[in-house]
């Protein structure tokens, strides 16, 4: 009897968990889930306006493939001014700290956005109207993704993130002509949100030009193995793409990059913590109990996210193959290529995690120069062949150095400890 009432009080709780955990996951895809809704229904309304001789629908699509790939570059220095707060979950400090090295950090936006608008005028003969409106749109939606780091803050709430993207999406929804909007729209959300701490802004506090070029780097070629092939494709194809297959086939690699992050990344932390706390206040061989502990956790948060991964793969392949029949080949090789990329992005990132950050920039170049020669190759959409055959073995060899790294976790971080010493 009493087995029965333990286990009726249980079901519950872990009911409720998970109801919890579901409402915060799909808070965190909101953006997918917004903009995969609200795009078709705006294109047409936007396909007769052109800025400088460009479409304007082609100069978002300019700005919504190169803006996840920047936003790893750009975001990691503003990360980096938060370091030592991060693990405190005191969001005030956080939030002041951020607004201290906002504006410096946000300057950095600006040569990286130049550099990626260079092939749009060099390679597809962007006019100087043109360029301006992605140079315009792209900042705005650079600010927008580090105000985000607010809503990225450690903490169990995702509603501060999925209302700016309904801000963002409500914008582009009502007012899609107005193509400066939406990002406007996000960035007075996370302003509103930083409201508290504007007294900080003009402390004008930077990083060290060194270590703001070093983060960006390694954020740049980290970004690069899951965005590069898209913004190689769109100039490879003078500016236009299959935007429908193309993104539906990056849509399950998306959702476990996702759920990765909104599931899994907490309890790799969890665990990492108290294997510290190990390291530092008990014996050898606890040690070496809580390091095996690690390990396997680490292990079966990547197994189950590339099982989510492939889940969700199939059944966007099956809804392709009935819905858009004619654009199911290219989809299927995204959606191959798109999880290699994330088994390779998983891998480098876990890798970084403990230290080891020389590894996940050579595979994210190896990458980079991949993708740019299959498509030199062949200009079109079946250099995916090519580039799935290479990105199969860079998933093995950051699998082997992603296994290596997490064998021993605690000698690297017993030696990072050290080194505060």
């Amino acid at each position: 009897m009493s087995t029965a009432i333990i286990s009726g009080t249980q079901k519950p709780k872990l009911s409720f968990k998970k109801a919890k955990f579901l409402y915060q996951f799909l808070l965190y895809l909101s953006p997918v889930i917004l903009l995969t809704a609200i795009f078709p229904l705006v294109t047409p309304r936007i396909a007769h306006i052109q800025i400088g001789g460009i479409a304007l629908s082609q100069i978002i699509l300019a700005v919504s493939i190169t803006v996840p790939w920047m936003s790893q570059s750009v975001c990691l220095p503003v990360y980096r001014a938060m370091d030592d707060l991060l693990g405190e979950r005191n969001m005030d400090a956080c939030m002041r700290r951020f607004a201290e090295y906002w504006v410096t950090t946000n300057l950095a936006v600006i040569p990286i956005l130049v550099l990626f608008s260079l092939p749009f005028f060099f390679a597809l003969n962007w006019s100087l109207s043109a360029l301006a409106a992605y140079l315009i749109l792209g900042y705005l939606n650079m600010a927008f993704s580090q105000l985000l780091v607010i809503a990225n803050l450690p903490t169990d709430s995702r509603e501060t993130w999925a209302y700016a993207w309904v801000a963002y999406a409500f914008a582009l929804l009502v007012f899609p002509t107005v193509w400066f909007l939406p990002p406007v729209m996000g960035i007075l959300v996370m302003l509103f949100v930083l409201r508290g701490q504007f007294r900080y802004l003009g402390a004008f506090k930077r990083l060290d030009l060194r270590v703001v070029s070093r983060e960006m780097l390694r954020g740049f070629l980290m970004g690069t193995v899951l965005w590069a092939d898209k913004y190689i494709l769109f100039i490879a194809l003078g500016g236009t793409m299959d935007v429908i297959a193309v993104y539906m086939g990056l849509v399950p690699a998306v959702i476990a990059y996702n759920y990765f992050f909104a599931a899994e990344a907490s309890k790799i932390d969890r665990s990492v913590n108290q294997l510290r706390s190990v390291i530092e206040n008990k014996g050898y061989q606890e040690v070496e109990v809580q390091s095996a502990v690690v390990e396997n956790r680490v292990v079966n948060s990547t197994r189950r996210t590339l099982i989510l991964a492939a889940v969700s793969s199939i059944i966007v392949a099956i809804l392709m193959y009935f819905l858009t029949p004619a654009s199911f080949t290219l989809a299927v090789s995204v959606i191959i290529a798109s999880w290699l990329f994330l088994a390779v992005t998983i891998f480098c990132y876990q890798i970084d995690y403990l230290g080891s950050y020389v590894p996940p920039q050579v595979v994210g170049l190896a990458h980079l120069l991949l993708c740019t020669a299959a498509f030199q190759l062949i200009p079109h959409s079946g250099a995916y062949f090519i580039i799935m055959a290479g990105e199969a073995m860079l998933v093995a060899v950051s699998y082997v150095i992603f296994r290596r790294t997490w064998r021993t976790p605690a000698y690297d971080l017993f030696w990072r400890h050290a080194m505060t010493w």
